[in-house]
C-alpha cells in the first residue's frame, strides 16, 4: 500500500511513527511552574540532535482538552528543566505520571515520587535517577500545526558514581515501542493510565 502522508490524519501519522520508530527513548522531564508546583511528566517524542553542544529535541503534542502541556509552558516561561533517564525499577512511577493533571497539581506529589535538588538552578531530579541532565530552553521549532518542538541545551549531568566515567555498570533505561515499553532483553505491556 502507498500512503500519501499529507491525505492521513495527525493521529494515523503518530501511531505510524510509534510503531515503527522503535525503541524509542523516554525524558522523563521535571519542570516547575512560576506558582512553584513540579512538574513531571513522560515523553517518547525525544532525541539527541547534537553531541557538542548537548542539545536534545522534544516534541509536544496538545493535552486531551487542546491546551498545551504543562512540561511546555513552563520551560517556554522558567527557560528550565530536568531530564531524567527513567530506568526499569522506576517504569511503573513513570508510566503513573503520565496523567493528565491540573497545572495546579504535581504528579510528584499525587504518586508519591520523592525528588532531589542537584543544581539549585534548576529543578530537582527523581530521587533514584542514576542519570540526569539539567537543561537551558535553547529553541523552538514550530514546524507543524499539531505540535511544538523545543531543543534544550544540557548544562549540568548528574550521574551515578557506578556508572561514570566508563558506563561498565548496566544502564536498565526504559524506551517506548508502539504500546509497549521496552527495556534491555525484556519488553512490558503497560495498560493505559485513567
Amino acid at each position: 500500500m502507498q500512503i500519501n502522508l499529507e491525505e492521513i490524519s495527525a493521529l494515523s501519522k503518530i501511531k505510524i511513527l510509534d510503531n515503527c520508530i522503535i525503541p524509542r527513548p523516554i525524558a522523563w522531564i521535571v519542570t516547575v511552574n512560576n506558582q512553584g508546583v513540579i512538574n513531571l511528566a513522560p515523553f517518547s517524542f525525544f532525541a539527541p540532535v547534537s553531541s557538542e553542544p548537548i542539545v536534545f529535541s522534544v516534541c509536544f503534542y496538545s493535552k486531551s482538552d487542546g491546551d498545551l502541556k504543562d512540561t511546555f509552558k513552563n520551560i517556554i516561561c522558567e527557560k528550565k528543566a530536568s531530564i531524567c533517564i527513567c530506568e526499569s525499577d522506576q517504569l511503573g512511577l513513570m508510566h503513573a505520571s503520565s496523567q493528565e493533571l491540573p497545572s495546579t497539581e504535581s504528579e510528584a506529589v499525587k504518586f508519591n515520587i520523592p525528588m532531589q535538588a542537584i543544581v539549585p538552578e534548576y529543578p530537582p531530579v527523581v530521587e533514584k535517577s542514576r542519570i540526569a541532565f539539567m537543561c537551558d530552553y535553547f529553541d523552538l521549532l514550530d514546524i507543524g500545526k499539531y505540535s511544538k518542538t523545543l531543543l534544550l541545551e544540557a548544562k549540568q549531568l548528574f550521574v551515578a558514581n557506578e556508572l561514570y566515567p566508563d558506563f561498565d555498570a548496566r544502564i536498565h533505561a526504559v524506551g517506548h515501542s508502539g504500546k509497549e515499553y521496552q527495556m534491555p532483553g525484556e519488553k512490558v505491556l503497560m495498560k493505559s493510565v485513567k
